[in-house]
């Protein structure tokens, strides 16, 4: 993934909120709140749960906890109210082996549910913009392993598995949020590929994905078809959503598409209703 020199500076000047406020002073809102730079230790285990984990699972579960706790807990509360990603945080993540999941091939953990729940739940427990950024990445991961062709995991998978490409899973909209049957994004045939035209709202990651796995009309069929659309691609403009007061870690934004050319190899084949997803 490229990510530019200085990338917390990007943001020179801050936008505000449809209210037209100025970006929100943590330390003015919340003078209570008391940053820590030593995330607590987990003392008790009252349902032990350890007990019912195999030895890999157990293994698997101190290890995420241990990167958590020591590298990414430390820098949580510095970012939290900045609002910004700590985006030097992606490779220790990467090297946890976590993205995927449960995807078994291509470069993917193929942990099993038991593990993969584990090891978010160790994320979550330190920090919940952490965990929600993985999840939001895996879950476009999820949808090429489920619906996309051979190709498509042959050149996706892996490096969206290390960490080494991001990717968002853009279905909600302005006007239906995540109603899939109100879908208003279209998605035209025309020779070579597809144009799509529309909008996407609260799309996590979406801001510095390499990869932005979108939900779109088909015209011709009024079914839900699912396209690869890549971060540079003329026609995608891509705004960060500010002020949130939940999750302030998590990149959420504003996708706008105008005429986006989206090639054949890039429609994810397995997607020819909004229920193929659901498998």
């Amino acid at each position: 993934m490229s990510i530019p020199k200085n990338r917390d500076e990007v943001e020179q000047n801050p936008r505000s909120s449809y209210f037209n406020l100025p970006p929100l002073d943590v330390s003015v809102a919340f003078p209570q709140a008391t940053p820590v730079s030593t995330f607590p230790p987990n003392v008790s285990d009252y349902y032990q749960f350890s007990d019912l984990l195999t030895v890999e699972d157990q293994a698997l579960r101190m290890r995420v906890r241990e990167c958590m706790e020591k590298e990414i807990a430390p820098m949580m509360t510095e970012y939290w109210e900045k609002a910004k990603f700590p985006f030097h945080a992606i490779p220790k993540l990467g090297a946890l082996g976590i993205a995927g999941g449960t995807i078994k091939g291509y470069g993917c953990p193929g942990l099993s549910i038991t593990a993969s729940a584990i090891a978010m739940a160790e994320v979550a427990r330190v920090d919940a913009s952490c965990s929600t950024f993985i999840l939001v990445h895996s879950l476009a991961m999820l949808t090429i392993a489920l619906c996309g062709s051979e190709e498509q995991k042959l050149k996706y998978l892996h490096s969206l598995a290390q960490f080494s490409a991001v990717a968002c899973w853009a279905l909600t909209e302005p006007d239906y949020g995540s109603d899939a049957s109100g879908l208003k994004t279209t998605a035209i045939k025309v020779e070579g590929g597809w144009i799509l035209e529309g909008k996407k709202r609260w799309i996590g990651n979406s801001t510095f994905a390499d990869l932005l796995v979108v939900f779109a009309r088909n015209t011709t069929t009024n079914q839900i078809n699912g396209f690869i659309l890549k971060k540079d691609a003329p026609g995608l403009t891509v705004t960060k959503i500010e002020n949130k007061i939940g999750l302030r870690i998590v990149q959420n934004g504003d996708i706008v598409m105008k005429r986006v050319f989206v090639p054949d190899e890039d429609r994810l084949p397995g997607v020819n209703s909004f229920q193929d997803t659901n498998k």
